[in-house]
């Protein structure tokens, strides 16, 4: 999954770094990200040397956002970043393409950035009074300096649901959604839900099938919806037949674990549930 980058670590705690020419930097537009693409069409993640204009200039704009292997690294928000900044060697694409097998931290890294990003530039101004936040400066969050509003990053809970049936397990298609590979039921957790609830509600919402109890299969941060999302594995709980809600999904079909085809996405969990049900780890 997408936060397995060992040997290498992330440490996201607060902190007052101050960048230096050779730190990397994060910047976004339309949720793609800056990226340098080497000879062989690899993608990097771009260092502050190789933005032009003045350094000093630049670190003062430059915000920390976490460490890779205590490597400092900072975010530039599009209002700090002019066009005129970056060399044509930088491009903007999508975070997905800096995953490579020697180099697992830059996907995470760049999505936990994007994470980061929507955040900052959601709480320009104070959502109670209208005046303009400042950085925290004891832990990372926006403070109204006028009305004391204090706001964190929002980290909106999601559920997954692999429902199995005996050898079979239920997969489905999105609606309207540029993903067309196989998924799993999942959505947000609603107000005054326990992650067990917002299950069943899901399932039932989603295909109207019922479940027994539910079991943890494991977690996984995922920034591209400010979101961090839980697994689980349940049983289906009485009949098989399917009430597809088709503003959500497009399919929902029961798979035995010889009909579904293996999942090649080494960044989500999704993929690596349906792989645990496929390879009989589950």
């Amino acid at each position: 999954m997408i936060q397995d980058i060992a040997p290498h670590k992330m440490d996201n705690s607060f902190a007052h770094e101050k960048p230096r020419p050779e730190s990397v930097f994060f910047a976004f537009q339309k949720g793609n990200i800056l990226m340098k693409k080497g000879a062989d069409g690899t993608q990097t993640l771009p260092t502050l040397d190789m933005l032009s204009g003045s350094f000093e200039e630049i670190k003062e704009r430059a915000i920390y956002v976490f460490s890779v292997d205590e490597r400092p690294m900072f975010l530039l928000m599009r209002k700090d970043l002019d066009e005129g900044m970056i060399p044509e060697d930088l491009e903007y694409g999508n975070p997905r393409e800096l995953y490579q097998e020697d180099q697992k931290w830059a996907a995470l890294a760049g999505v936990t950035a994007g994470h980061l990003n929507h955040w900052y530039a959601e709480h320009v101004y104070c959502g109670c009074c209208g005046s303009l936040m400042d950085f925290g400066t004891k832990e990372r969050a926006m403070v109204c300096p006028k009305c004391g509003n204090i706001q964190y990053p929002r980290i909106s809970p999601v559920v997954m649901a692999a429902v199995t049936d005996g050898d079979k397990l239920l997969v489905t298609r999105y609606a309207g959604r540029p993903y067309k590979g196989l998924a799993l039921i999942a959505g947000f957790v609603e107000i005054g839900e326990s992650l067990e609830s917002a299950l069943r509600r899901e399932v039932m919402e989603e295909v109207g099938l019922d479940i027994k109890e539910p079991r943890y299969f494991g977690s996984q941060p995922w920034g591209f919806s400010d979101s961090v999302i839980s697994g689980f594995f349940t049983e289906l709980d009485g009949s098989s037949q399917i009430r597809l809600d088709r503003d959500e999904l497009s399919e929902a079909l029961w798979l035995s674990r010889d009909e579904i085809p293996p999942q090649e996405s080494p960044l989500s969990i999704t993929a690596a549930m349906i792989e645990a049900f496929r390879k009989r780890e589950i």
